[in-house]
């Protein structure tokens, strides 16, 4: 008896130890939100700290944000240059594997565009001077290319029915690389 015992067990030990924890489901403070939750991976490098004022989920920890870059007018820019600093904005499409690992959202889940606060300093990077001083001309949409970052303060949120994403930019982990990229996603309202 006791050896069937132990035979029982060997596959539930197995399975046990195969299996990977599970996410994280957090439902919205609103009482109005249905079955809309934040879903937060096992192994996400980021945890959830609570809601701010806005209800936008904030998160601690810092992490390497690497994916593809796109620098430019923010919305409606067709044309409309020449462009100041502050009409500019710097978005981030991440790789699938680090998508994966970041918070998304259970119903409202589009393709996920991480637009980045206090980039400044990254601008010189960003593209050469010939090709930022064509883009504030409004001669160009936007620069593109691969970035790799390190990044805190990541927040979620959810606005005209869809999802948004941002974080703090903190150093630069690998020198951005000008390049053409295909930005064919649902990333939200409001986004490039």
């Amino acid at each position: 008896m006791n050896l069937l015992v132990r035979i029982a067990a060997v596959p539930v030990i197995a399975l046990s130890l195969g299996a990977s924890p599970a996410a994280r489901l957090i439902p919205l403070p609103d009482k109005d939100a249905g079955d809309e939750a934040l879903i937060v991976p096992a192994d996400s490098p980021v945890h959830f700290r609570g809601w701010d004022k806005y209800g936008y989920a904030e998160f601690e920890g810092r992490f390497v944000l690497t994916g593809s870059y796109m620098y430019g007018c923010e919305a409606d820019c067709e044309g409309a240059g020449p462009f100041k600093d502050s009409d500019l904005v710097l978005t981030i499409e991440p790789d699938a594997d680090l998508k994966a690992r970041l918070p998304n959202w259970k119903i409202r889940h589009n393709d996920m565009m991480i637009l980045i606060r206090r980039w400044k300093s990254l601008t010189p990077s960003l593209g050469t001077p010939a090709e930022r001083k064509r883009l504030r001309a409004g001669k160009v949409p936007y620069l593109a290319g691969r970035i790799s970052i390190v990044v805190d303060h990541f927040k979620t949120g959810l606005e005209c029915d869809s999802a948004n994403f941002e974080a703090r930019f903190i150093a630069v982990a690998k020198s951005p690389k000008v390049a053409r990229s295909q930005f064919n996603g649902d990333y939200g309202c409001g986004m490039i």
